[in-house]
């Protein structure tokens, strides 16, 4: 049986696909990662905390002693204050030493140590331990301040005093212990330690020709010598670890700021806490505006006269024939409101007179409770007239 022919390979390609497809191949299914055809809930993303923390959030963790200060930045600060204290006033301390030294022993080989020289000895000796110590420990005591109020500024909080039940976890000891954070401080601790490792090495490695040549001279300039080398030495070391923690400071800025930040769903609580729910507030307000309602509606039937736009707007205007005060309005209002005040006063033989000129401009210039503007004593005073003169010709 002879084969059927095959139909020649045409390049056109059958309505579906392209050419190499068969035209009964159904179409590829969109891309998974397409999101045309799915929901993309924007709720998921609520609870990031993306938001910069407010005022008020800073302000309780000021308050809890939460804040951004580099511990490291203190120490350096201590110590280089005090290292140049000593190297500006060093030789000073010195000769006030050597000199009580010097009254000390020569006191002793010509005087005899009685139980009063004695006291003339430690009384003097706690003077000049005084004298030495109090510029070194007022430097340093104001540098310590310094460092503090330059980071934190001044706060006096007591809340880091008391214990806090949480540290004694050991869950969260633990969970401490191998976080980010330590490992950080463990790497800094070591790069700390390197750096004030290496430049004692340089140093020594350096001065060694001095160090050989220190054993030469006399012991009070060697001792000058190698305390200037030592005190060189101290100053590097120092201003390595101030560039080191003024890095620590930022880098406790920028964990402080990351730590701080909020979700927009804390932003909307905390909003709610300090200004009120706005439903709650809602309606609280809407209460307000029925319970003024009913006020304004409870006077309409005091009122003399009620001014019409005719169907927009009514104004209820009282006043007192023979009074010296000016007319005033007990209630106002539009569309249902207007039609309201008009009933009421139909009900009650309040007359309802209809003129739009003075409607408009009355509800437009005039608050209820307010006495009218001069601008329209003459028109009120027609609608008065007007009213006074149905009541006579009433009666």
């Amino acid at each position: 049986m002879p084969h059927p022919a095959i139909a020649p390979w045409s390049p056109v390609a059958p309505a579906g696909g392209p050419a190499f497809l068969p035209a009964l191949l159904p179409p590829p299914p969109p891309s998974r990662l397409s999101v045309a055809d799915r929901p993309f809930d924007l709720q998921m993303f609520a609870g990031e905390k993306t938001e910069p923390a407010t005022e008020k959030r800073r302000e309780e963790a000021r308050q809890r002693g939460n804040l951004a200060k580099s511990q490291d930045l203190d120490s350096v600060v201590v110590m280089l204050a005090g290292f140049l204290i000593l190297q500006s006033f060093g030789p000073t301390l010195v000769g006030m030493i050597g000199e009580y030294f010097h009254y000390v022993l020569s006191s002793t080989l010509t005087t005899e140590l009685t139980a009063g020289n004695v006291f003339i000895l430690v009384s003097q000796m706690l003077l000049v331990t005084a004298k030495c110590l109090a510029p070194v420990f007022v430097v340093i005591i104001l540098a310590a301040v310094t460092a503090n109020v330059l980071q934190v500024g001044f706060l006096l909080t007591f809340d880091p005093l008391f214990p806090d039940l949480e540290r004694l976890n050991p869950v969260a000891g633990l969970e401490n212990l191998l976080s980010w954070k330590s490992i950080g401080e463990l790497v800094k601790s070591i790069f700390k330690i390197m750096v004030v490792a290496y430049v004692p090495y340089a140093t020594l490695r350096d001065q060694m020709p001095t160090f050989l040549r220190l054993i030469q001279l006399e012991p009070l300039p060697g001792m000058i010598a190698l305390a200037r080398i030592l005190f060189a030495m101290a100053i590097k070391i120092i201003l390595i670890l101030l560039v080191l923690a003024f890095a620590d400071y930022w880098f406790q800025w920028w964990r402080y700021e990351e730590n701080m930040k909020m979700s927009k769903e804390e932003i909307k609580e905390e909003y709610k806490q300090r200004e009120g729910d706005p439903k709650v507030k809602a309606k609280i307000r809407e209460r307000q505006r029925r319970i003024a309602t009913r006020r304004m509606m409870a006077e309409v039937p005091k009122a003399t006269v009620v001014v019409t736009n005719p169907t927009h707007i009514a104004v209820a205007l009282q006043y007192q024939q023979g009074d010296s005060s000016a007319p005033r309005v007990v209630a106002m209002g539009t569309e249902l409101m207007a039609q309201k005040i008009k009933e009421i006063a139909r009900q009650h033989g309040v007359p309802v007179i209809e003129n739009k000129p003075l409607a408009q401009a009355l509800f437009k210039m005039v608050d209820v409770g307010d006495e009218i503007p001069a601008d329209l004593y003459a028109a009120v005073a027609e609608i008065l007239a007007q009213v006074f003169r149905m009541r006579s010709a009433a009666a």
